[in-house]
């Protein structure tokens, strides 16, 4: 058994150690041998994915000879081949992160039993030191020859990165292939990130990942791998640590009574974003899913917040499932790291189509109102120009649980826009003396004016767009402590 033991190793390693007449192995290799037999399958894509994310010089790799798992069934000629999957801990802009990669180099990333019990004890310091995770996904499926036990990685895995959610951040990074289960496992974190020839994917293999991640939180189909990596290097830094660690207040070299220009409320909300934003500076999450809504981190007044708004130059803002369903999951992300949440509400009601209520459209709504509703972080919503039917509602009402709204001069707030209400309730009392638009400019004034909201006490407040910037600082200061303690815990389900 010695001596097998011993021609295994030469075969993997190239070692070359001494034997006794009887050929029985007289020495394990050493650790010089060792690192120079690792360094062979080190210097890899995915050893070069995850230096790009850490700082430099600051990626220390844990667990770095573990082998594969071996049964009898192998032949035993790939039975002392190293796992695959590389795993570690480093610093993110300062901050401690840990990470893995499936590296295709290694089995071709094949999951078998050593491999998710590296990624589970990943979890487990991960989860102890409250310290974000990122997943570097290339994976091949699993190791068939293991069987049950490499089905069994799976679930280990998903157990691992469910217990993690809204406990510390998680990001997936999709580099290569990430199929079947793996594809699932991947939907299960905070942020998902693909690379432009990433394949995601659980039955099909005919969408690239970017056509896939339509329905994840982040479409990358641009991205190649650099700039995944700043992607990912900015979304660590725009997130807490930890749930513990609650409301962040950086350092601040933007004015926080800086005054905005006069802005086009119906064009693209993007650009309402960049003026709040401190130093226009924001990280979009799921540009290309569902375009009416907007997802976004960033910093104002120093405070790590979230933004969500309904971009007006999207078919009028209008919800859709895809958008309801992108906009629950957001809310539920920043609830769980108390990330107080910027609402900026343009819409003119719900998007009629087949496709919707096929989703169904009804389901997508509710989980959205639950969102909302359930959360505990701090919620300020903005009423730029229109918040019609149950956009008004579902779109950060104090019905739903917001803190603080506000409206703008001249917003549209009401069950059904003035043209479609006078049609609906007044088309009789149009004449030769009273014109239709008479009719709709009295509504607009009396019955869908931010002032009849203000009355009922939905609005806190009339503001100019000019002092927008003003009035966020002002209450994300107001509500800095609400959400750091709470009384549940929060996990971000993928919804």
């Amino acid at each position: 058994m010695e001596g097998e033991i011993c021609r295994k190793a030469n075969r993997e390693f190239g070692l070359n150690h001494t034997t006794n007449a009887e050929n029985n192995y007289t020495g394990l290799p050493t650790a010089a041998e060792l690192r120079n037999a690792l360094a062979k399958v080190s210097a890899t894509d995915a050893m070069a994915r995850l230096k790009s994310l850490f700082d430099a010089d600051t990626f220390v790799e844990l667990w770095a000879y573990t082998k594969r798992s071996f049964n009898e069934v192998q032949t035993g000629e790939k039975d002392e081949e190293f796992t695959g999957v590389i795993c570690g801990y480093g610093a993110v802009c300062g901050q401690l992160v840990f990470a893995y990669a499936q590296d295709g180099a290694r089995m071709k990333g094949a999951l078998d039993a050593s491999h998710a019990k590296k990624i589970c004890a990943l979890y487990d310091m991960a989860i102890k030191n409250g310290a974000p995770v990122v997943g570097i996904l290339d994976c091949a499926g699993a190791d068939i020859f293991e069987g049950v036990a490499a089905l069994s990685g799976y679930g280990k895995i998903m157990a691992a990165v469910s217990s993690a959610s809204g406990i510390i951040p998680q990001v997936a990074w999709i580099s290569g292939n990430c199929l079947g289960s793996f594809a699932a496992i991947a939907a299960m974190y905070d942020i998902l990130v693909c690379e432009k020839d990433a394949k995601l994917y659980v039955t099909s293999d005919t969408l690239t990942g970017a056509e896939n991640a339509q329905a994840s939180v982040k479409a990358c189909d641009e991205l190649d791998a650099a700039a995944a990596a700043t992607y990912v290097r900015r979304a660590i830094t725009l997130l807490p640590q930890n749930s513990e660690e609650g409301v962040t207040v950086d350092a601040c070299a933007d004015d926080l009574n800086r005054r905005l220009c006069e802005m086009d409320l119906d064009g693209d909300v993007h650009t309402i974003i960049t003026a709040i934003a401190d130093g226009a500076d924001y990280l979009e999450l799921g540009a290309a899913n569902a375009p009416e809504m907007v997802t976004a981190l960033c910093r104002i007044g120093g405070v790590k917040c979230g933004i969500l708004a309904s971009n007006y130059t999207e078919n009028e803002g209008k919800l859709t499932a895809a958008g309801a369903r992108k906009a629950a999951r957001f809310v539920s992300l920043c609830d769980a790291f108390s990330l107080p949440l910027i609402t900026l509400a343009n819409s003119t009601g719900f998007t009629v189509c087949r496709e919707n209520e096929n989703a169904p459209f009804a389901a997508e709504l509710g989980k959205l109102a639950m969102a909302y509703t359930q959360s505990e972080n701090a919620k300020i919503t903005i009423i730029l120009n229109h918040a019609i039917g149950g956009s008004f509602a579902l779109l950060g009402s104090k019905s739903v649980g917001a803190d603080v709204v506000y409206a703008f001069e001249g917003a549209e707030i009401g069950a059904m826009k003035a043209a479609a209400a006078v049609a609906f309730a007044k088309n009789n009392e149009v004449t030769q003396t009273t014109t239709r638009e008479e009719l709709e400019e009295e509504w607009k004034n009396k019955l869908s004016s931010p002032v009849a909201a203000a009355s009922l006490g939905e609005v806190d407040d009339i503001i100019d767009c000019t002092e927008l910037r003003q009035r966020i600082c002002s209450a994300l200061m107001l509500l800095a402590a609400k959400g750091t303690v709470s009384t549940y815990r929060h996990s971000v389900l993928p919804l």
